[in-house]
């Protein structure tokens, strides 16, 4: 469960068994991409998810924003003169189920049921993140994401965890074994992520 003082950074606004949709707190701010969040689940258990894929856009899927910018009015100006815009556009994020943690265990596999509609999401403390990637067999869920290129999301991903997790080159060499398992005969996509995890 949350722990007093942590900040909501959104509300599930879909839910499904590997993943959730949740609207932002803050227009254009969705969490980091491949940042561990969490939300509540039955009684103490927290489900873990990595964010997957953010969007602004209108609410109304008919209706697409349009240029409101001027030679003399562009970028926070824009804002500052049309201020319906913020009730007018949301920001969206996308997470992939990862796993869940109870009193007693991290579980690195998707949970027995997905989070409930319009219960909240927290971004997860480095302590809660350190104990969730102790471990790391959760990356190959990360690996069949439709949403964006997955070696993309697993070097970012792992670069959040690491900054977290206070630069410990010993969990990211850990981390760059695990992917280099998970993809020894994808050479291409192996370097992707290797190159993209270089501190």
């Amino acid at each position: 469960m949350a722990e007093p003082g942590q900040a909501r950074i959104g509300e599930i606004v879909e839910t499904e068994s590997a993943r959730f949709v949740a609207e932002s707190f803050e227009l254009h701010r969705p969490p980091a991409l491949g940042q561990l969040v969490y939300a509540p689940g039955d009684g103490s258990t927290c489900l873990y998810a990595v964010v997957c894929y953010g969007t602004t856009a209108s609410p109304d899927p008919g209706r697409r924003a349009v240029r409101r910018s001027t030679d003399e009015v562009f970028d926070q100006a824009v804002y500052d003169e049309h201020p319906q815009l913020e009730l007018m556009l949301r920001t969206e994020f996308t997470a992939r189920l990862v796993g869940y943690v109870d009193a007693t265990r991290v579980y690195h596999y998707l949970p027995p049921q997905p989070p409930a509609l319009h219960y909240s999401v927290y971004a997860c403390e480095a302590d809660q993140v350190a104990r969730f990637t102790e471990r790391l067999t959760y990356l190959r869920s990360l690996l069949d994401l439709p949403e964006i290129a997955p070696e993309q999301l697993l070097a970012a991903h792992i670069r959040e965890v690491y900054r977290l997790r206070g630069q410990d080159r010993d969990w990211l060499s850990r981390a760059a074994r695990e992917v280099a398992g998970l993809l020894k005969s994808d050479y291409e996509r192996l370097m992707t992520v290797l190159y993209g995890i270089e501190p």
